[in-house]
């Protein structure tokens, strides 16, 4: 190389690494605002979207908001800070001030709120770091030290604030606040029950008024989210909405019954929401009285402290100081200051109720003054922009996985490419993607949980049903039912039941054709054949949301029934390979059709196997059960063609009712999925629903809400009845 090109690289590397030393800390600072920018904007989306990208995006802001802040804070120490750079040592408690976080974000799982131990250590040793920083420079001027001050007591306050925070929401203290309140709770609705038999009912005027109703919590959700196991409650009073439910929902016609099962969604997203403020914010924390006065304590601090540093700069004490940091000092108090104000505007439109706000009613003694302008102003925007802009509580998505479509997308994957298998598995999606949840699941969920004859079953048996209700309720309409029918139900385990009826579901699926299959409007044609097409729809949607939860999500998933997952996967794949010729050129083409194509294909080939042929002769021979009853023989008996005889089963049922047959086949297959719902919604664990509670919702948690708010979980008017005529309570 010649002589002048390692003299012009030696001299260009040591600009770079001058220009480094220079700028780093001013760089490091500013990002780690940005980060607290971001997270602030950005970490409210969460629990209202399930893509992934959003969930890892939050994740690394989360987790580099607190190394760039303690790695700024450390290099502070050690930045050697000549006579243009005095002023970057006041940057240190701005570090702090990060540290603390924002409203919008404490934790990102539950596992931050158990290590909250580790927060209060960390946050020990970062304020004496800080302390430490700041003494290491002289300040001559009074207000830039009183701005030190001020923006470190501002720190310290954010910091202290997370922390209790998380202490507040971990898992074993959400269990000692529902246990602490516990006997009282249940004396509570012993009173209001007594109210509601000798008062008029649960909308009377006395039993609202009553001071068990103010005294009770009204919010179950913050129960489902503290334990596992919940005793049944009077869930089915709220001021808000819900008085005498039965006999008011009988006499609703149908516009105005859809009309109060949307109220009665809005209002468990409201409870799931104010769980989440809970769990993974500062919000619930802000509106206490202490709350409110730390963070009106933080934002005078911080605008003072702005103040003081505008006036020691124009009054010209640090002349020698750069401009540039000068300049970024400006945009940290000017950040400081706008996220304070910004969290607090946030908070008076996602809350009706900040009028009662403790320092609004400490400083003002006349509520009614309050109340007026609050609705004169903030009120009235909020109330419009509710209006233009209905707030998301949750991802409003059902999780689809259907064993069909993965080894559809797994045999189109083979064909086009020669990437491993274990690779081509984590970047092509497994399934299918997740489904709107319509109005129409919503209140095909909502009117079984209002039927009277569910209301009146012993809530132990219809919580412990998975499908055998349905079945026996359809025994009196059909005369008969196929035995392997309950077998798959009752003489096996629940997710080799799952798995079972939701191949069966998926033969029939395609067999009755594909109109409206990933959760489209069913065909407007007649109310008979719209109403099959509903019923189809959603016997698929839930079939491939239980297999989500059980084999995705774990829940009551065993080892045995992994296995029996793969097995029928393999099956699957093996036959569909078989029957299809793998020919890449007959691959569809992408996109939602594509994917449809390419399952419907994918479910001809498994047909042309001839399963369902030999399961319905089976079925007329009496051949042997479903279960063959040694563990080791289920294990090693193959997967699919037990779950084609199922299908062939409900063929059957079809065939039972001549005209009316679809709609009684898909009424038998979305009544046993809905309540393979209810069982599994009260066995997740209250893990699973804090869990999920920040990475979009489950529509399984809403619905466990919802059977303690107005379904057999809670006491139902004609149950207190009932209960009455006993003498007991």
């Amino acid at each position: 190389m010649p002589l002048r090109n390692r003299s012009l690289r030696a001299i260009s590397l040591a600009d770079v690494e001058q220009l480094l030393n220079e700028w780093e800390i001013q760089c490091l600072i500013l990002l780690s605002f940005a980060l607290q920018v971001f997270l602030f904007l950005a970490a409210g989306i969460r629990r209202r979207s399930s893509s992934r990208v959003v969930g890892v995006l939050i994740w690394l802001a989360y987790l580099s908001a607190d190394s760039v802040a303690i790695f700024v804070l450390g290099h502070l120490a050690v930045h050697a800070g000549g006579p243009s750079h005095q002023i970057v040592f006041l940057w240190a408690p701005f570090v702090l001030l990060h540290l603390g976080g924002q409203d919008t974000i404490t934790a990102f799982s539950m596992q931050d709120n158990e290590l909250w131990r580790r927060h209060l250590l960390t946050f020990a040793q970062q304020a004496a770091l800080a302390v430490y920083d700041v003494t290491k420079s002289p300040w001559p001027d009074r207000r830039i030290l009183a701005t030190v001050m001020l923006v470190f007591l501002s720190g310290c306050v954010k910091y202290a604030e997370r922390t209790v925070c998380l202490a507040a929401a971990r898992p074993d203290r959400l269990m000692d606040d529902f246990l602490g309140g516990f006997e009282d709770r249940i004396s509570s609705i012993k009173e209001m029950q007594t109210i509601a038999r000798e008062g008029g009912g649960l909308g009377s005027s006395r039993y609202l008024r009553s001071r068990a109703f103010a005294k009770i919590s009204l919010n179950p959700a913050m129960d489902v989210m503290s334990t596992d196991i919940l005793p049944n409650y009077d869930w089915s009073v709220s001021r808000d909405i819900f008085a005498d439910l039965h006999s008011k929902i009988s006499r609703l016609d149908h516009p105005r019954k859809e009309d109060y099962f949307r109220q009665t969604y809005r209002f468990v997203e409201q409870k799931l929401f104010i769980c989440y403020q809970r769990l993974y914010t500062k919000a619930l924390f802000r509106l206490s009285p202490l709350g409110a006065f730390l963070h009106l304590v933080t934002f005078l601090s911080t605008s003072t402290a702005t103040v003081l540093f505008y006036a020691a700069v124009s009054g010209g004490t640090y002349y020698t100081t750069s401009s540039v940091d000068v300049l970024v000092t400006y945009v940290l108090l000017a950040g400081a200051v706008t996220l304070e104000a910004s969290s607090f505007i946030l908070s008076m439109f996602t809350r009706q109720d900040l009028w009662r706000h403790p320092v609004l009613c400490s400083c003002v003694q006349n509520r009614r003054i309050i109340k007026f302008v609050f609705f004169l102003t903030c009120g009235n925007c909020a109330a419009m922009l509710r209006r233009w802009w209905p707030p998301r509580h949750w991802s409003q998505k059902l999780p689809q996985y259907s064993i069909i479509g993965r080894c559809a997308q797994q045999q189109v994957s083979g064909c086009r490419s020669l990437m491993p298998r274990w690779m081509a598995e984590r970047l092509a999606p497994s399934g299918t993607k997740p489904v709107p949840v319509t109005d129409g699941l919503k209140f095909f969920i909502m009117e079984k949980l209002l039927d009277s004859d569910a209301m009146l079953t012993d809530n132990s048996d219809f919580t412990g049903s998975r499908g055998e209700l349905a079945l026996n309720k359809r025994t009196v309409s059909l005369q008969e039912v196929p035995a392997v029918l309950r077998e798959s139900l009752k003489d096996v385990d629940f997710p080799t039941s799952v798995l079972l009826w939701h191949i069966a579901t998926e033969v029939c699926f395609f067999r009755a054709g594909r109109s409206g299959g990933d959760g489209s409007a069913p065909p407007h044609v007649n109310n008979h054949h719209a109403d099959e097409e509903e019923k189809k729809i959603i016997s698929r949607q839930l079939s491939n949301y239980i297999m989500y939860l059980v084999f995705k999500c774990g829940v009551l998933r065993t080892s045995g029934s992994q296995f029996l997952l793969l097995k029928a996967h393999d099956e699957a794949l093996r036959l569909i390979k078989q029957h299809g010729g793998g020919d890449p050129a007959d691959a569809p083409r992408e996109g939602k059709a594509g994917r449809h194509q390419r399952e419907h294909k994918a479910m001809e080939r498994l047909l042309r196997s001839g399963l369902l042929e030999r399961g319905s002769q089976e079925l007329a021979a009496a051949a042997a059960p479903l279960n063959p009853g040694a563990a080791i023989e289920v294990l090693s008996d193959a997967v699919l063609p037990r779950a084609f005889k199922v299908a062939a089963a409900l063929d059957s049922v079809r065939d039972l009712q001549g005209g009316q047959a679809a709609a009684s086949q898909w009424d038998l297959i979305a009544a046993v999925w809905l309540e393979m719902l209810y069982y599994v919604s009260t066995r997740c664990g209250a893990a699973f629903h804090r869990q999920h509670l920040s990475t979009g919702g489950e529509l399984v948690t809403h619905i466990l809400v919802l059977m303690y708010i107005v379904g057999p979980l809670g006491y139902h008017p004609d149950m207190l009845k009932r209960n009455s005529d006993r003498g007991s309570y």
